[in-house]
């Protein structure tokens, strides 16, 4: 179980800060809880450049990926910090990364009543439209009076506030999974529908079960990921020991909403040159996850050339290289002779003929200038994309950093 824990100010010493570290280590077989400071953040405006928006852009990733929401508020003038409203603000404007999402409030404060007061402002917030959480209801954990509940080193020593916060925290882990179970037993029942099961597609070429498709790419030795026609994020293939990690809570994002904000403008470049019909095809070789990796991305189009999308494919290319490194074609796959062997050939040797078109390998015997091979010192520099300054098998992102098309997350982002 994944929790993250909000510090609910942005004060260098807080009881707050003390209290989710206590969680953190007292409910360690429990859950992984992961303490978030909100004063990493930049004061919400909707003004504020996109460039400047990298740390809300790995908050809210953070929270999509975790499985419930813990505030730690303390009590400013009865209500609760603006540093922790400001955190929501990015959470809830223009995004849902919230909502339905559980969430549990926790607080400390000075005086007798704790902060009750802005505890009870927070629950308005969090079940507000724009936030939408899935809010436990009851199980209070106020606790005043700090400098009797709180030890010199930082531990929670009142075993009434110790008891009334276990027993608060096993009912939010219970609370969440309720919700998850929810959804698997929905996912189960989708499953057993003999008639998703053995449903078929009709191709030009020949016919699939959707369970086929399911499986074929999830075989493939690439990933594949979708931004569809209104670049929203709506898809990408559950093959195992993915070289970019997804996750199904960003399905349904914008390019905006899903990209680190620095990789925004790269990426929009890409997909804007194929919707303009500039381009079909952006190429980047680079190293990934300490391998050589190809990404390739290409403008879905349907028959009559709509644009539909922008597919990206990505795959290690190592066990490629490596046997070309070692050889691998030196030799003739058919008759195991060396390529450069010339004096065991026959006097007229017929060209190599692709088996599915017929077409030589080598038009060698043809005059036309043309059909002649370039070599590669002589070949005329590449040419450059107009949006992204970018050459066709070259970089297309800024700062040579990695534009995934899908979600833009630079391999060199922490």
């Amino acid at each position: 179980m994944k929790i993250l824990a909000f510090v609910g100010t942005n004060a260098d010493f807080s009881y707050n800060r003390l209290l989710l570290r206590f969680m953190k280590k007292h409910f360690k077989q429990m859950a992984d809880i992961e303490i978030y400071e909100v004063g990493k953040l930049p004061p919400f405006s909707v003004d504020t450049p996109l460039s400047e928006q990298t740390e809300v852009w790995k908050l809210k990733q953070k929270v999509k990926e975790a499985d419930g929401l813990v505030f730690s508020t303390p009590e400013y003038d009865h209500g609760i910090p603006a540093v922790l409203k400001s955190a929501i603000e990015w959470l809830s404007y223009k995004t849902k990364v919230l909502s339905e999402k559980s969430a549990m409030i926790v607080g400390v404060a000075y005086g007798r009543q704790a902060s009750a007061r802005s505890q009870v402002q927070m629950r308005q917030i969090l079940i507000s439209p724009d936030c939408n959480t899935n809010l436990i209801p009851g199980n209070e954990v106020l606790i005043g009076n700090v400098r009797d509940t709180f030890a010199k080193d930082g531990r929670l020593v009142d075993q009434e506030a110790i008891d009334n916060l276990e027993k608060c925290f096993e009912h939010f882990i219970e609370y969440i999974q309720i919700f998850k179970n929810t959804d698997r037993e929905g996912l189960d029942m989708a499953i057993k529908q003999p008639t998703i099961s053995d449903a078929y597609i009709n191709f030009p070429t020949g016919r699939l079960t959707l369970k086929e498709v399911q499986q074929i790419f999830s075989t493939i030795p690439f990933e594949v990921d979708l931004i569809d026609s209104t670049d929203h994020f709506a898809w990408f293939s559950d093959k195992p020991n993915r070289e970019h990690v997804r996750n199904t809570a960003s399905l349904g994002e914008t390019v905006q909403e899903c990209h680190p904000p620095m990789a925004v403008p790269a990426v929009m470049s890409i997909i804007n040159s194929f919707r303009e019909g500039k381009k079909d095809v952006v190429t980047r070789p680079l190293w990934m996850n300490g391998h050589r990796s190809l990404i390739q991305y290409y403008a879905l189009r349907d028959i009559n050339g709509h644009y539909l999308g922008t597919i990206e494919f990505t795959g290690s290319v190592e066990y490629i290289l490596n046997l070309f490194e070692n050889g691998a074609w030196s030799k003739d796959a058919t008759t195991g002779a060396s390529k450069s062997t010339n004096d065991s050939a026959p006097e007229e040797e017929e060209p190599a003929v692709d088996a599915s078109t017929g077409a030589s390998e080598n038009s060698d015997d043809s005059d036309d200038e043309e059909n002649t091979p370039v070599a590669a010192d002589e070949r005329p520099a590449e040419e450059t994309d107009a949006t992204t300054g970018a050459s066709e098998t070259g970089s297309v992102d800024a700062e040579d950093d990695t534009a995934d098309a899908s979600t833009g997350a630079s391999e060199n982002d922490d």
